[in-house]
């Protein structure tokens, strides 16, 4: 798995180091001027899942993850390292993000509140569903196919702000609310610290289901 993410590094170095420098002032000073907390870790966290995306969408375009493939290394192998590395660039952007969102001046939510239990608990459980629920489609229908869905998400957002459905924008509304409602009801039925367990588990548990589900379609991708 080291040479996995070091063939990968080699490849993407310009990428990741360029990413690395300027995503997080990005995020930082955007989130800086967000004053609600229950907006600030919906946008920051799809914005952290699209960094892994962008990468993998570069091996797409050269091929690369044939060429990776006809090495000695299985199929599980190869996508095990996908989501340790994803991870470990979206948790690297989370902490510059939310540090940098704290010390900007004339940021609207305080250090206390970006890095308090639950926000810190509700933006990754953002990111877990977010990357859980896209990297499956991702893996089967490859960057086109990502790109396709993205752009019919926002279609039907910017339709129902149009004709101003006050049935769909309250049912998105609700979507949205599920995660940070329920890591609220983890904290009240067990506690701060528990809680953080629990929440990670759970999150554990989705990372592993869209492992799983991931790596079937992955089998079954032909080249």
């Amino acid at each position: 798995m080291i040479k996995l993410f070091r063939k990968d590094f080699i490849l993407h170095k310009k990428f990741v180091l360029g990413v690395g420098l300027v995503y997080p002032l990005y995020i930082g000073y955007m989130g800086s001027r967000i004053g609600r907390t229950t907006l600030l870790p919906v946008l920051c966290a799809f914005l952290y899942v699209i960094v892994p995306f962008v990468l993998f969408g570069r091996e797409d375009k050269f091929k690369a993850e044939t060429f990776t493939l006809s090495l000695p290394v299985t199929r599980r192998e190869y996508l095990r390292a996908r989501f340790l590395l994803s991870w470990i660039l979206m948790l690297l952007m989370f902490d510059a993000g939310s540090l940098l969102m704290a010390v900007v001046p004339g940021a609207k939510l305080p250090a206390a509140t970006v890095f308090g239990p639950r926000m810190v608990l509700s933006s990754l459980a953002f990111i877990a569903v977010y990357f859980g629920l896209l990297m499956p489609l991702f893996v089967r229908f490859g960057q086109a196919g990502l790109l396709v869905f993205l752009v019919v998400l926002q279609v039907t957002g910017v339709l129902l702000m149009v004709f101003r459905s006050s049935v769909g924008i309250g049912l998105i509304k609700t979507l949205f609310r599920l995660v940070p409602n329920a890591v609220a009801e983890i904290q009240a039925a067990f506690g701060p610290a528990p809680a953080v367990f629990a929440v990670l588990s759970l999150l554990a548990l989705f990372s592993y289901g869209s492992f799983s589900l991931s790596l079937a379609l992955f089998r079954r991708k032909e080249y």
